[in-house]
C-alpha cells in the first residue's frame, strides 16, 4: 500500500502527534485481561484478543456494551474504576513495541518536532513516559482528564492551540480509528499502525495510509524526506 500511496502529501510535516496506547506500549494483552477478571467475577462470557480487535472502539462505553455489560444495572463509572484498578495493576508489565525509541531517534534526528496526545488519563500518562525515559523525544505530552474513555478529539484541539501548530502540517500517529477520527476533526495528517488496538484489516477501510509496523513507519518517513529535499 506504501508504493500506491502520494507520500508527497506529507513532505509538509514539521510536526508528529503521537498516540500513546497501542502506537507507543504494547498494551492489547493487559487489556483483554484486565477485562476479562471482571467478566469472570460477574459470570459474563470472557472475551478473547480477536474479538477486542474487531470491536474496541471509542467512547469505551460503547465497546463495554457490545460486551454485554447492562449500565441500567450497573455504573459506567464506578466499573471505569475497577477496570483501571486492574489495568493498572499490569500497566508496567506493558512493553514498549519494538523499534519504537529507534523511530523517535530517526524523527527527531529529521527534524521533526514529537508531542504525545493519548486518551489515557494525564497523570498516568506523565508517569509512564517517565518510567520508559521516553521524556527526551517530546516537547509536550497531553492525557485526558478522567478513565472514562470518552475520545481525544477536544484534547487535540487544546494541543493546537496551545503549541500553537498549523494542524495541516501536523500529523496523527495511531493505532485506532479514533485516531484517524481526531486527524480529521482537527484538519491534521494521519498515518496508522496496524500493531495495536485494531487490525490492518480494518483501518485499511480508512481513507489514510495504513503500515504494519514501525519499520514500515520509518521506510515513509525515508520516502518523505526526499521530498523535503527537492
Amino acid at each position: 500500500m506504501i508504493k500506491s500511496f502520494n507520500l508527497k502529501r506529507f513532505s509538509e510535516i514539521d510536526t508528529i502527534l503521537w498516540d500513546w496506547n497501542g502506537t507507543i506500549l504494547d498494551d492489547v494483552d493487559i487489556c483483554v485481561t484486565s477485562m476479562n477478571k471482571m467478566l469472570l467475577e460477574r459470570n459474563i462470557p470472557t472475551v478473547t484478543t480477536e474479538f477486542y480487535y474487531q470491536n474496541f472502539t471509542f467512547p469505551i462505553k460503547n465497546y463495554y456494551e457490545k460486551i454485554g455489560w447492562d449500565f441500567t444495572k450497573e455504573d459506567f463509572g464506578k466499573v471505569s474504576e475497577e477496570f483501571m484498578a486492574n489495568y493498572d495493576a499490569l500497566f508496567n508489565s506493558a512493553p514498549l513495541h519494538h523499534n519504537i525509541e529507534k523511530t523517535f531517534a530517526f524523527l527527531k534526528e529529521q527534524g521533526y518536532r514529537q508531542m504525545v496526545l493519548s486518551a489515557l488519563e494525564n497523570s498516568l500518562l506523565t508517569e509512564s513516559l517517565r518510567i520508559h525515559n521516553l521524556n527526551q523525544y517530546f516537547e509536550a505530552s497531553y492525557g485526558i482528564e478522567n478513565i472514562l474513555g470518552g475520545g481525544k478529539i477536544h484534547l487535540a484541539k487544546r494541543l493546537i492551540s496551545e503549541q500553537k501548530l498549523n494542524p495541516a502540517n501536523s500529523c496523527m500517529i495511531g493505532d485506532t480509528e479514533h485516531d484517524f477520527e481526531v486527524a480529521e476533526a482537527v484538519g491534521a495528517q494521519c498515518i496508522l499502525v496496524a500493531h495495536g488496538h485494531h487490525t490492518f484489516e480494518r483501518l485499511s477501510k480508512l481513507n489514510t495510509l495504513v503500515v504494519h509496523n514501525l519499520t514500515e513507519l520509518m521506510e515513509v518517513f525515508d520516502k518523505v524526506c526526499i521530498f523535503k529535499a527537492e
